[in-house]
């Protein structure tokens, strides 16, 4: 295959340059607004939970959202700052009332509207209006920057937007901000990284162009995706990230490979050169790309959308890698030299650093045991902030500071510790219409069984209006609720048909255990005579399913990321040891990794510098996304390594040469690969967001230990001990491995 590929490039390079020129001008003009057309909700909901259950019964039978906007309201100089005072008051009541003629305002609760002393602070000079919007296909963005729009640059009134729906619109926008300067300065710290390792402006910048097509045509299929399905806006760092590193990567193994070829005087170099480093990227960008497309096991379509980003980077990246850039290799053919640095220092420092690699893996050889264990040791060490890990959800601290809407939460937080903003959201179904005898009898004892839990504030729903009214008083009442204004709102409110809405407040912060424990404890609760049915959301019960879903099927996509980087392995090596040894490594390599995620970003050591605000706890999401990428970028390397070593091992027959001469030829590569995209990781992770800044820095660790701890040192030293047994295979896997590979059957096993 890859020889034909190679022919046929050879044979017509400029159709496929003119191919990538058009199919790059579409994308460029097809992706420009593809930030605005994705949803900002990460999508963490888990389909047919008990939180999605309510959460759907909220919208669709009520009509309402969980989660309003918050306006906080603070009097500029020249008002009364007292919130009490007329003038205040009055400026207030103009907000809402210019709210109520907004068509997308549902809703508006308000201290001067409901009493509620809760809206106001203690000190008397802050307020805040809950403001209910609806969610349509864009998760209600356009309502809110409408909301926003108009709410801008109050005379009176210093009014500042929260609440989950303002988080998820700041998140976007701070990501629109990041992406595009991440991208640039990624490029700008990779030019002259190139430069010094090509020593030739042509060659260097080559996988530059290779890096920004990537990038394009990768952004324009993700809002592809994002016309057809629900795509998150937090799946654009995701392309970006993986793409313009990946593809930096290969064009390094490319260029490196045509080079060498050149060097040799080999008159089909691009032929060659696909043959050996293009079959490698082909390997390593399938590998990447199936072990990431496993996160589609897990149930939220958060995991969903970075599963695909994560697949469009690294498969784009991986095509143009072997279709086009061949293509302008072949054009190029020696001409790759032009603007170089002075010819005699660059192969001066060549032959001394393949002179180095090479003593370098026999003294590793020669010391294997002492290497082995010691390396071992060095990544256990490493992950051992592991044994305090602790997972939760993200909140508002993971925000950019100086952000509006984590701002506005803060001063929630601080100032109205009364207010209960997120409260859990129970959808009740009853025999019979809620407001009648058999329905409201089991709110009743419902509401009254809730009310003795701990940690429970209050309880708002049909049968909670006020604690001095008996069941007997509630019957009446919704009996004639002509006669009961109080009742006729209530049954507009809290009832549709026979189903019931019940809200429960508590007092402990919502991200909290104790928070999460009052939600399973009230879905324990046996249902009373009269209702059938019981359906317990809000956030915390949001994150116990979340988090449910995590330990059921975190382990199921580890163990098909194994069985897929086994399969793709040994289609690639014809052995059954290299896969095993490569994913005991891997699983090494990420412990030390997820150990200095611990010491970062959950207890916080180096917050100040990096810019962000600890939260004591791992985001779960960022481990699951860091471990599917990080596990299968290590196989990026590992198939590099191994293809050299194994072809030096058909072409030596001995053990010891093949490692030795493996790592001389692909040990400068491999920490060139992993110096350059270190640079792009270590530029994603200077963004504001501190999730793009979480994963970022992840991958970033981990491919710093993978390439030189795990790479030059714990590989050549257990390539040795194993000795022939590398190659080893039962005979009916090598007849498949043959039948897959026919140019195997004439070449002599090790």
């Amino acid at each position: 295959m890859f020889h034909s590929l190679g022919r046929l490039i050879e044979r017509s390079p400029w159709s496929f340059v003119v191919l990538a020129l058009c199919l790059l001008g579409l994308s460029a003009f097809y992706g420009r607004d593809a930030l605005q057309r994705l949803i900002p909700a990460p999508g963490w909901e888990i389909q047919g939970s008990d939180s999605a259950h309510a959460r759907s019964a909220l919208r669709e039978r009520f009509g309402r959202d969980e989660t309003p906007v918050i306006l906080l309201m603070r009097a500029r100089p020249g008002l009364d700052a007292d919130v009490d005072s007329p003038a205040f008051r009055q400026a207030v009541q103009a907000v809402i009332q210019g709210l109520t003629r907004n068509p997308d305002v549902r809703s508006v609760e308000s201290y001067y509207d409901s009493g509620d002393r809760r809206l106001r602070n203690a000190a008397g000079d802050l307020t805040f209006a809950l403001v209910w919007l609806p969610r349509g296909q864009d998760e209600g963005v356009g309502a809110f920057q409408r909301l926003r729009a108009q709410l801008a640059d109050h005379r009176q009134l210093d009014i500042r937007l929260g609440g989950e729906l303002a988080t998820y619109v700041d998140m976007r926008e701070a990501l629109e901000r990041d992406v595009p300067r991440v991208e640039w300065l990624s490029f700008l710290l990779l030019i002259p990284a190139l430069i010094w390792v090509f020593g030739s402006l042509v060659a260097a910048a080559l996988p530059l162009v290779i890096g920004g097509c990537t990038v394009v045509i990768g952004t324009a299929l993700l809002k592809a995706f994002g016309e057809m399905t629900t795509v998150s806006v937090y799946a654009t760092h995701v392309v970006s990230m993986l793409g313009l590193g990946l593809a930096i990567d290969y064009g390094l193994f490319i260029v490196s490979r045509f080079r060498e070829e050149l060097a040799r005087g080999n008159a089909n170099a691009v032929t060659t050169t696909l043959m050996t480093a293009g079959r490698t990227v082909a390997f390593s960008g399938s590998t990447v790309a199936a072990s990431v497309l496993c996160l589609f096991l897990l149930p939220q379509r958060f995991f969903h959308n970075m599963a695909l980003a994560a697949a469009i980077g690294v498969g784009v990246a991986m095509l143009t890698a072997i279709l086009v850039l061949p293509a302008l290799l072949a054009i190029l053919g020696g001409r790759i030299e032009r603007l170089s640095l002075p010819l005699l220092i660059r192969r001066h420092a060549r032959r001394e650093a393949r002179r180095r690699w090479y003593a370098f893996s026999h003294y590793v050889m020669r010391h294997a045991v002492v290497v082995l264990l010691t390396t071992a040791t060095v990544l256990l060490a490493l992950g051992f902030p592991l044994a305090h890990l602790q997972l939760g959800p993200a909140d508002h601290k993971s925000l950019p500071i100086g952000v509006e809407s984590r701002m506005v939460q803060e001063t929630i937080e601080r100032e109205f510790a009364d207010a209960h903003l997120v409260p859990l959201v129970l959808v009740a179904g009853t025999e019979g219409p809620a407001h009648r005898d058999v329905g409201l009898a089991a709110l009743h004892t419902l509401s009254q069984e809730l009310r003795s839990l701990p940690g429970v504030d209050r309880v708002v729903g049909l049968a909670t209006l006020d604690e001095a009214l008996s069941l007997e008083d509630y019957r009446l009442m919704y009996t004639y609720p002509a006669d009961f204004p109080l009742a006729a709102a209530a049954m507009d409110q809290f009832a549709r048909g026979d189903q019931s809405l019940l809200f429960v407040h508590y007092t402990p912060p919502p991200n909290s255990d104790a928070a999460r424990e009052l939600a399973q404890r009230i879905r324990a609760l046996p249902l009373p005579p009269g209702m059938v049915s019981l359906h317990v959301g809000g956030f915390p019960a949001d994150q116990v399913d979340y988090m449910h879903a995590l330990r059921t099927g975190v382990p199921w996509v580890i163990a098909t990321i194994v069985i897929v980087i086994f399969v793709l392995l040994f289609l690639m090596l014809g052995s059954v040891v290299l896969p095993i040894k490569a994913v005991l490594a891997n699983l090494l390599s990420l412990t030390a990794t997820f150990g200095g995620l611990v010491w970062i970003f959950q207890d916080g050591h180096l917050s100040g510098l990096l810019g962000f605000t600890p939260q004591g706890q791992l985001d779960g999401t960022v481990l699951v996304l860091i471990f599917a990428t990080a596990f299968s970028l290590a196989i990026d390397y590992e198939v590099f390594l191994l293809s050299r070593v194994k072809e030096a091992s058909l072409a030596l027959g001995d053990n010891t040469e093949a490692v030795a001469t493996g790592i001389q030829k692909s040990g400068p590569i491999i920490t060139s690969a992993a110096f350059l995209i270190g640079l792009v990781l270590a530029s994603f992770a200077t963004a504001d967001a501190v999730f793009m800044k979480a994963t970022a820095l992840g991958l970033l660790i981990s491919v710093t230990v993978d390439a030189t701890i795990v790479r030059m040192l714990l590989v050549p030293s257990t390539l040795k001990l194993l000795g022939t047994w590398n190659w080893w295979a039962p005979r009916p896997l090598m007849l498949i491995y043959r039948h897959l590979n026919p140019d195997e059957r004439a070449r002599p096993r090790p």
